[in-house]
């Protein structure tokens, strides 16, 4: 091969698969000479899980006087060994041994796989690479300069940088969230994502090279581990988001049963050191995992919950993602970048619409808790405030008017022979007159007035920069629109009457004083004999006004 291609170099090599005992180079070099050597026929080569020792063949040719550098970029960087050998006419003139259950990984690169260093003579050099994983065996081959491996270096460390600061961004907010709320799908959710992150940095190589290069064991097992573990996090996130206890018991039970075995059996095959069922119990358990997200999405959407849109949707681009890598890396789909980094794709875009969801949730946790205030401070029959709302509202407003010096006036108001109108027509007819007293008062009401139901058929309204003067009009005002509210009993109709009672801020004096002060007014227009305004006395102890109607 005089001259050196970009893309990879599966269909320019030669491989063959080890049947009984390993083979050296002798033996294999042999074997190449007799033809035993098959070509490759994709760019990159994919022997799936569990197999047998490959031999890779691939011959360099340099047409130069001089030694020419390269860089032989292979592999993936979980495999467990990984064996080079640059030969010229028969003699062995370099091998570089490695793996990551080689100390130290030589080469090992993230996102590459292993690059080693190679320089060849003038002439024909022929490369062999024995390749000896339990893993998954996919085999990408590039040759590249040194400048061509810095900047592939570069680009992966600026793509890696932001997806690992945006998943750690993601799971510091989520956390937060935890401690704030409480509630555990956002827990859940970030450990999600942080096996995500972990199990990225294991299976790119970011972990072996510069993390934990010594750590063999751990490196053999981590990747493994942490597919099961995410998959158990996923499951237990989605069953809090979707409120699987309550709306699909059956499906909770499900999706605790299935996260047991599935952690249970990799705790098993961790516990006898096996390779090979560790990688048939992860890959086999995150499988069934994506399809169990799917169809717990699907039930949701089923049973018309806004949240279960959001989860299928990010479950969808999710599961495209993952069951492309999955399948690459086992070798039933062929292995390219496009489908080796798609996990990477589809996960920033569940991860952006889980967030999108768990936001939404957030509007519901707000929503609710705003609908829950609002409920404490409002009267349900009526709708106006209830006695605690209006004095949340009534004391801000009332130091600003005492404050200011501005005038401030209460009105207190009772429906008269209330307890006869419940006694003659009945309480539905009693509470339809509490809710037309309060349209009323919501009707004829401004902004700055807080109308509340002060309890039973008694309201109260406190009205800014008011005058006594003014006040007792406006009270006067409401008097006459209750009194021609019309109710129809038997074959005619009857009408209500309500008495008032107006007190104005003055200074030195307290709130609770002015509105004893306007109670008592009331009370006092009540022994008048009903449906009238009585109002506070004037500094001289005259009465400020009084309107007298017909009696009740």
């Amino acid at each position: 091969m005089t001259d050196i291609p970009a893309d990879y170099l599966g269909t320019r090599t030669q491989y063959l698969i080890e049947q009984d005992q390993p083979l050296s180079l002798a033996q294999a070099m042999a074997l190449h000479r007799d033809g035993k050597f098959r070509a490759g026929q994709q760019p990159i080569l994919n022997f799936g899980i569990g197999s047998r020792p490959v031999w890779l063949h691939l011959e360099v040719s340099n047409p130069t006087p001089t030694p020419l550098s390269f860089y032989l970029v292979a592999g993936v960087t979980w495999l467990d060994r990984l064996d080079v050998y640059v030969a010229q006419n028969g003699q062995t003139q370099a091998e570089i041994h490695t793996g990551d259950e080689t100390p130290g990984a030589q080469g090992a690169t993230p996102a590459l796989g292993y690059a080693l260093p190679l320089q060849f003579q003038p002439g024909r050099s022929d490369i062999y690479l024995r390749v000896d994983s339990v893993d998954p065996m996919p085999l990408p081959i590039q040759l590249m300069t040194d400048w061509q491996l810095s900047a592939s270096k570069l680009f992966f460390a600026h793509v890696y940088g932001f997806l690992y600061g945006f998943l750690a961004a993601l799971c510091a907010y989520n956390l937060l969230l935890f401690a704030g709320i409480g509630e555990r799908s956002y827990l859940y959710y970030s450990l999600a994502l942080i096996t995500i992150i972990l199990g990225n940095v294991a299976y790119t190589g970011h972990g072996l090279a510069g993390i934990w290069p010594n750590h063999l064991l751990f490196q053999r097992y981590v990747i493994l581990t942490v597919m099961v573990a995410y998959s158990a996090f996923g499951l237990l996130f989605a069953s809090r988001f979707l409120a699987l206890e309550e709306h699909a018991p059956k499906a909770l039970k499900a999706v605790r049963w299935f996260s047991g075995l599935g952690l249970g059996a990799m705790a098993l095959a961790l516990l006898t050191n096996s390779h090979l069922a560790a990688t048939l119990v992860a890959f086999v358990f995150m499988s069934l995992f994506t399809a169990g997200m799917l169809l717990l999405g699907i039930l949701a959407v089923r049973q018309g919950r806004t949240s279960g849109r959001y989860f299928l949707a990010a479950t969808v681009f999710g599961l495209i993602g993952a069951a492309s890598t999955v399948l690459a890396v086992w070798g039933k789909i062929p292995f390219t970048p496009e489908t080796f980094h798609a996990l990477e794709v589809g996960l920033l875009i569940e991860t952006t619409l889980l967030a999108l969801a768990l936001a939404y949730k957030i509007r519901q946790y707000q929503q609710a808790n705003l609908d829950a205030k609002r409920q404490a401070r409002q009267d349900p029959l009526t709708g106006l405030y209830n006695r605690r709302g209006f004095l949340e509202l009534a004391e801000p407003l009332w130091n600003a008017a005492e404050g200011g010096g501005r005038p401030l006036s209460i009105v207190v108001m009772d429906i008269d022979h209330f307890k006869q109108i419940n006694d003659q027509h009945g309480h539905a007819t009693g509470d339809e007159a509490l809710r037309q007293v309060a349209n009323v008062l919501k009707r004829r009401g401004r902004k700055s007035d807080v109308v509340a139901r002060w309890g039973g058929e008694e309201f109260i309204l406190l009205l800014m920069e008011t005058t006594l003067q003014q006040a007792h009009r406006r009270a006067e005002e409401l008097r006459q629109a209750v009194a021609e509210i019309k109710f129809p009993a038997g074959h005619g109709v009857f009408s209500i009457t309500a008495s008032f009672g107006v007190a104005e801020r003055g200074p030195g004096t307290s709130f609770d004083a002015v509105v004893r002060n306007a109670d008592s007014r009331l009370y006092e227009a009540k022994r008048a004999g009903r449906d009238r305004v009585c109002s506070a006395p004037t500094a001289n102890g005259a009465p400020a006004a009084e309107s007298l109607a017909a009696d009740s």
